[in-house]
């Protein structure tokens, strides 16, 4: 999806990451409403999510007919697996969320969980069909206090555009938020006629207390600067844990080339990366 070369093994000491996760869904499997057919799943998946709760998710959808319209509400039962790490597995009769917030540490972990999640639906429900799966990292940098600028300093001109410049001038910046939508062939054994993989990337400055949706919705505090990646592909394909789990790591591949790419020499001092070698693996 992006021209740019891999990049290398770093961490982040004080990454700005505020969450990532990974969505499945697949069509809809009525015996995940019931606590009978969650339970396989908790059983098989009790190492790694040793909690489950239940959520009532109401739906509304609206009735048109003869009379005024109606809203009509429906509740979905959810499941939800978490851990004391800040990891949750959300599943639903017709979709499943792995995410984690701030605790992230490295991508193998997200992607042995997502496997391990995958391989116990496959296995408990009999899920036959993904028909969509997307990964999605929500990164947040608060600006310091009396630093408007600093956001300049961390991220490329390429992608702060005209708002990062002087062209401002004395003006005080409330919000500028930029979208853009690629495509790029698909990866993967999908069925049916040849689809696209489709990016979204969601970057720029955002206010103290922008509400910003997620797996879980976020509300900084302070003025930030929000680079939001997400990239998916909306077709019916196996479900094959080894192969969703593949594509993941494409996907993710593709957004760790782009975050690293827009990060200036600046902004990987402030955010504390440390690039790893043969010596040091990371």
């Amino acid at each position: 999806m992006f021209r740019l070369d891999p990049a290398p093994r770093y961490r982040l000491a004080r990454a700005p990451l505020n969450q990532a996760f990974v969505e499945v869904r697949y069509p809809v499997q009525t015996a995940l409403a019931t606590i009978e057919g969650v339970a396989p799943i908790q059983q098989q998946l009790g190492a790694l999510f040793p909690y489950l709760t239940q959520q009532q998710v109401q739906q509304v959808s609206m009735l048109v007919g003869p009379a005024a319209p109606l809203a009509e509400a429906q509740v979905t039962p959810t499941w939800c697996f978490e851990d004391d790490s800040g990891w949750a597995l959300v599943l639903s009769p017709s979709n499943a969320i792995l995410s984690v917030g701030a605790q992230y540490g490295e991508f193998r972990e997200f992607s042995d969980r997502f496997r391990a999640a995958m391989s116990a639906i496959s296995n408990c429900a009999g899920v036959l069909r993904a028909s969509r799966l997307g990964v999605r990292y929500l990164n947040i940098a608060e600006i310091p206090p009396g630093d408007e600028g600093a956001w300049q300093r961390w991220f490329r001109p390429e992608l702060t555009g005209w708002s990062g410049t002087d062209i401002t001038g004395e003006s005080r910046l409330i919000t500028s938020l930029t979208q853009t939508q690629l495509a790029a062939p698909a990866v993967g054994e999908l069925v049916g006629p040849p689809v696209d993989v489709q990016g979204i990337i969601r970057h720029g400055v955002i206010p103290p207390n922008a509400i910003i949706p997620g797996a879980v919705a976020t509300q900084p505090q302070r003025t930030s600067y929000l680079i939001d990646m997400d990239i998916f592909v909306e077709a019916p394909q196996p479900f094959d844990p080894d192969e969703l789990a593949r594509q993941l790591t494409v996907f993710h591949d593709q957004i760790d080339r782009f975050f690293y790419w827009a990060m200036t020499e600046d902004g990987r001092a402030y955010f504390g990366c440390e690039v790893g070698d043969d010596d040091n693996p990371l």
